[in-house]
């Protein structure tokens, strides 16, 4: 069988730009990037959508509609660093947060640890003789 390669044009490139821009920059979508074929996926799971971009193709899917076409690699690089950029963001948030609950833990054991040196135990010698 024969098998014809799909050519985005110019009008689904501005569509396709558009939509990965939302959807990164969705916090309810799941990013995952595969490290070995450095394919990056967001998946909208509550309206069941994934995308995936991979270096020469772009596979949009939902649970009826297929869009799968050939783009140049310069373009999907582009989308891609649109993707990191909001995940190296997301990350920097989560940081802090998880810096800030540290910082939080490292006071209350402070105050814990002040609260026992200042408390006088006294325990009562009871020998009887």
């Amino acid at each position: 069988m024969f098998n014809f390669e799909s050519k985005a044009t110019r009008e689904d490139c501005k569509f396709i730009i558009d939509i990965i821009k939302n959807y990164s920059e969705d916090q309810s979508i799941k990013k995952l990037i595969s490290p070995i074929s450095d394919e990056y996926y967001l998946l909208d799971e509550k309206n069941q959508v994934s995308i995936c971009i991979a270096d020469d193709e772009i596979i949009l899917a939902n649970h009826i509609y297929l869009y799968k076409k050939a783009f140049n690699l310069a373009f999907t690089s582009d989308l891609k660093k649109i993707i990191k950029k909001q995940m190296e963001k997301e990350m920097q948030d989560l940081k802090k947060t998880l810096f800030k609950n540290e910082i939080n833990l490292l006071d209350k054991i402070l105050n814990l640890s002040a609260r026992k040196k200042k408390s006088l135990t006294i325990t009562p010698n009871l020998k009887s003789s």
